[in-house]
């Protein structure tokens, strides 16, 4: 991370369309410790994090209207103001929960940098939580496990010494008369390419031209109304319920299936979706979800946003596991093979362009009428400590921005971790969705032909 940089056209967007509060995005972070935490530990465990994680530090600065925002050091910093203590009303999970729950839609105040760690000690069990929330331009859930490993501490003991800053880098700058220039002159070449394979193959050309146009119009065009007529209304207020079962588990049917876990992850969202529906009386054959598609390679930095935004309509009423499971993964791999999938900077650099109420009425259009964000992160695959307490469970909650309910699944050592995040007014019976989301889980498990283990 440069520590001075402007925001990616990506980010930018992220940023500029919480003009509309339903489509604000912070990530949540829910984790569960085995003790409370050591305060004294733990500060300095948080001292040394935002030393090797600047935009802990940093805040945004609109800048000139024309301008992107940038990272700025913040001056008058204070690890007093992102770092607080609370017992909350009650000692469980759920009171935990409770608690997180308006961190997942309030809005971060501009002058600061942009998270917050809540501590929750002393549950009823002996145990402690801690409750983490940042904004989305400081990086997505893939790269935000990638930070994590600043974060958090690999031993009971802890780390020792201070904290190495990250190597310098030169600021990224904003794009200058030059770079318009050189962008525009790739653009000519890139015409002048393409007006050359048009000559020798005109027929191939249009079709790849007509291709790439169906792609953009699939990625960007407006949905009318949510598929589901159960998920309608959108409001500021949310509710946090988790759900938990072996990661293994899940690996078993994935290679049972000849799927992916993102796919047994998809098709017993779908399961859990349809129960949900037929038990309210108001069954549906499919529902309209959007999945991140992670762009990031193994050289990108930790920070800021590497995907794309897949919109895609799932079907949820076939019976057969199996079958559920393979149609989740054609989906998936054909929006990974979406022309516009790899130009996703060069759209979000054209959408940069447009007035700020002309962005967020498009995203409104397309983001609104969605129900269901579904996020699949794989998580930490070693022990993690935070002022010598261990995490033993980690949620994640990813924004729905503007749908009526995001489910996501982070896996940590050897638990998937499922965080659900519903809207108040779209999901009338918070508490029965979670229970058919919890069969939806199980009946995928049948492909194992063994009973699963009761989940809290």
């Amino acid at each position: 991370m440069a520590e001075h940089d402007q925001l990616s056209d990506s980010d930018a967007l992220i940023w500029r369309i919480e003009g509309d509060p339903v489509l604000r995005s912070p990530i949540v972070v829910v984790g569960l410790l085995d003790r409370p935490p050591s305060r004294p530990r733990l500060r300095a465990a948080m001292e040394r994090a935002v030393v090797a994680i600047p935009r802990l530090t940093q805040r945004l600065d609109p800048g000139p209207p024309w301008s992107k925002p940038r990272w700025v050091d913040d001056g008058s910093f204070s690890l007093d103001h992102h770092l607080r203590h609370v017992r909350p009303a009650r000692g469980d999970l759920q009171g935990v929960l409770d608690l997180a729950a308006p961190d997942a839609v309030a809005a971060f105040d501009p002058a600061r940098p942009l998270w917050q760690m809540t501590v929750v000690d002393e549950l009823d069990d002996g145990g402690a939580a801690f409750i983490l929330r940042f904004h989305h331009t400081i990086t997505d859930g893939v790269g935000g496990i990638g930070l994590a490993e600043d974060l958090f501490e690999p031993t009971r003991r802890g780390r020792v010494g201070p904290a190495e800053p990250p190597a310098e880098r030169e600021p990224r700058p904003g794009r200058s008369p030059a770079d318009a220039a050189s962008q525009a002159a790739r653009l000519l070449g890139g015409i002048a390419e393409g007006g050359l394979r048009a000559a020798l193959d005109p027929v191939g050309a249009a079709r790849s031209g007509r291709r790439v146009a169906r792609s953009v119009v699939k990625m960007l065009a407006p949905a009318r109304v949510p598929l589901s007529p159960m998920l309608l209304g959108r409001s500021l207020d949310r509710r946090l319920d988790v759900l938990e079962l072996p990661l293994a588990d899940l690996l078993a049917v994935a290679r049972a299936s000849g799927g992916t876990v993102n796919d047994v992850f998809l098709a017993a969202v779908a399961r859990g979706l349809h129960e949900h529906h037929r038990r309210s009386g108001a069954p549906v054959d499919a529902i309209r979800v959007t999945m991140p598609i992670s762009l990031r390679t193994e050289g990108d930095e930790r920070g800021g946003n590497r995907f794309t935004p897949a919109r895609f309509v799932l079907p949820i009423a076939e019976p057969d596991p199996r079958r559920r499971i393979a149609d989740a993964g054609a989906i998936v791999r054909s929006w990974r093979a979406e022309p516009a999938v790899g130009m996703t900077p060069l759209l979000a650099s054209g959408l940069a362009l447009r007035p700020r109420p002309l962005v967020q009425r498009a995203f409104a259009g397309m983001l609104r009428s969605i129900d269901v964000d579904a996020v699949d992160v794989p998580g930490l695959r070693r022990p993690a400590y935070l002022g010598g307490a261990r995490v033993d469970r980690l949620w994640a909650f990813a924004p729905p921005t503007g749908a009526a309910l995001s489910i996501t699944l982070v896996s940590h050592l050897d638990q998937a971790c499922v965080g659900i995040l519903t809207d108040a007014v779209a999901v009338a019976d918070p508490d029965g969705l979670r229970d058919c989301l919890s069969a939806g889980f199980d009946d995928v498990l049948t492909i194992l032909d063994r009973k699963p283990e009761r989940r809290p």
